[in-house]
């Protein structure tokens, strides 16, 4: 698969200006405790970059969930059926043969 698709949208949000630099889409009454200075957060900002370079993910998040329990179904499956099962399998017809014996 190409990595440009997954890798754009962080180089996009890398150079776009923080929301707080940009013009806001409605005009809004300035007050007074927003023209104070305040030091910004740099956990917020990396979200702020999160959210502008992949904004599906914030309303659909219970969509990944269940897309993550899909993938892991299989996969846990798989493991299940190759390998842990038959070892119980054989596990208990080793046993039955013993007490057999």
């Amino acid at each position: 698969m190409n990595t440009t698709r997954f890798l754009r949208p962080f180089a996009r949000a890398a150079f776009r200006a923080p929301t707080a630099v940009r013009p806001a889409v409605m005009a809004r009454p300035a007050l007074a405790s927003q023209q104070q200075k305040k030091t910004p957060e740099v956990g917020a900002q990396q979200m702020t970059i999160l959210k502008s370079a992949m904004p599906q993910l914030i309303p659909f998040f219970f969509v990944n969930e269940t897309t993550v329990a899909f993938v892991l179904l299989p996969t846990l499956i798989y493991i299940f059926s190759k390998y842990i099962l038959p070892q119980r399998l054989r596990l208990f017809a080793s046993r039955l043969f013993i007490s057999k014996l």
